[in-house]
C-alpha cells in the first residue's frame, strides 16, 4: 500500500476517510498533531518553533525566520512515520511537505459547504451561521498559511494525483477509490522508492540536527544524502565552524561520511532528485 497524503479543508471528512483506510487497508491514520508531538521530542528549539509558528502568521518577518525550521522538523516527523509502514496522513499540505516519492498518492478532498457546515455544527455545537462563518475564517487562514509557507495554493489540481468531490461521492466510495489507486502498480512501494525515503530521511535528520544545535541554529545549509554519503552545501564558514557542522552531521547514525561544499544552499524543499536518489523527472 502506498503512502497516502490527504489534503482537505476544515471539516471536509478527511479524518473519516483516513480512518476508513485504516480499517480497510491497514494503514495508520496520522494527523498534524501527531507530527507536532514528534517534532517536540527534538528538544527546546523544536518546541519553540512549533509553539511560535502559528502566532507568527501576523508578523511576516517572524514567520519567515521560523518557516525553514518548521518545514525541516515537520518533514522529519512525517518521514519517520513513512519509514515505519503504510500511513494515511490527513492534513492540509502534506503533499507539499515531502519531496518526490514514487509511492506517495497525493489526494485532495473537496467537500461542499453544506456538508462541512453540517459536520461542524454536529461537532462544535454551533448554529448554521456560526459554522459558516467559522469555516470561512478557517479557509482564509489556511490559504494564507499555505501561500506563506510553500508559495502554493491548495486549489491547484495539478498538485494532486486524485481529486474527489464529496458532493456526489460518499465517504465509503472515496475511501475505496483512494485504496484502489494506492494498490495500482504506479504507486507500488519498492525497495528503490523506500531507498528514496531513507535518503530524504537521513538528509532531513542532518538538517534537523544542525537546526537544534545552538552552535549551528542560524546556518542555512542544504543537505542531500545517498546511501549514507552526505553532502552539505552552504555559505562560507570559518574552519572551526565547518568542523562543527561536519562533527554534528557525522555523529548521526547512518552517516558514513560527510563533506561540506561552499556555495548556494537551495531553499528548503528544493532537492536534487538525482542526489536524493529519485528517478522521476
Amino acid at each position: 500500500m502506498a503512502l497516502i497524503l490527504i489534503s482537505r479543508g476544515s471539516f471536509s471528512g478527511g479524518q473519516v476517510i483516513a480512518e476508513c483506510l485504516g480499517k480497510s487497508a491497514g494503514v495508520k491514520a496520522v494527523t498534524r498533531e501527531d507530527l507536532i508531538a514528534s517534532v517536540n521530542r527534538h528538544g527546546e528549539i523544536a518546541n519553540k518553533v512549533t509553539a511560535s509558528i502559528a502566532k507568527a502568521t501576523q508578523n511576516y518577518a517572524e514567520f519567515s525566520a521560523l518557516r525553514r525550521p518548521y518545514q525541516i522538523l515537520m518533514r522529519l516527523a512525517l518521514l519517520e512515520y513513512a519509514r515505519a509502514g503504510p500511513i494515511a496522513y490527513f492534513g492540509y499540505s502534506g503533499h507539499l511537505l515531502l519531496p518526490e516519492i514514487d509511492h506517495a498518492v497525493r489526494v485532495r478532498i473537496i467537500a461542499p459547504v453544506y456538508l462541512r457546515v453540517k459536520l461542524m455544527m454536529s461537532k462544535e455545537k454551533l448554529t448554521e451561521q456560526e459554522a459558516q462563518d467559522r469555516i470561512r475564517e478557517y479557509d482564509e487562514d489556511r490559504t494564507r498559511w499555505t501561500r506563506f509557507m510553500y508559495g502554493k495554493t491548495l486549489r491547484d489540481p495539478e498538485q494532486f494525483d486524485l481529486c474527489i468531490n464529496l458532493d456526489r461521492v460518499s465517504f465509503s466510495t472515496a475511501c475505496s477509490m483512494i485504496q484502489r489507486l494506492g494498490e495500482e502498480s504506479d504507486f507500488k512501494t519498492t525497495p528503490e522508492s523506500m531507498a528514496v525515503v531513507e535518503n530524504h530521511y537521513l538528509a532531513t535528520q542532518v538538517m534537523a540536527a544542525l537546526l537544534t544545535d545552538g552552535r549551528t541554529f542560524e546556518l542555512e545549509i542544504g543537505v542531500t544524502a545517498q546511501n549514507g554519503h552526505v553532502s552539505l552545501e552552504g555559505p562560507y564558514l570559518e574552519p572551526s565552524e565547518q568542523a562543527t557542522v561536519l562533527e554534528i552531521a557525522g555523529a548521526l547514525p547512518g552517516v558514513i561520511d560527510a563533506q561540506y561544499v561552499e556555495g548556494y544552499a537551495p531553499p528548503f524543499g528544493v532537492l536534487s532528485l538525482e542526489a536524493a536518489g529519485g528517478h522521476h523527472e
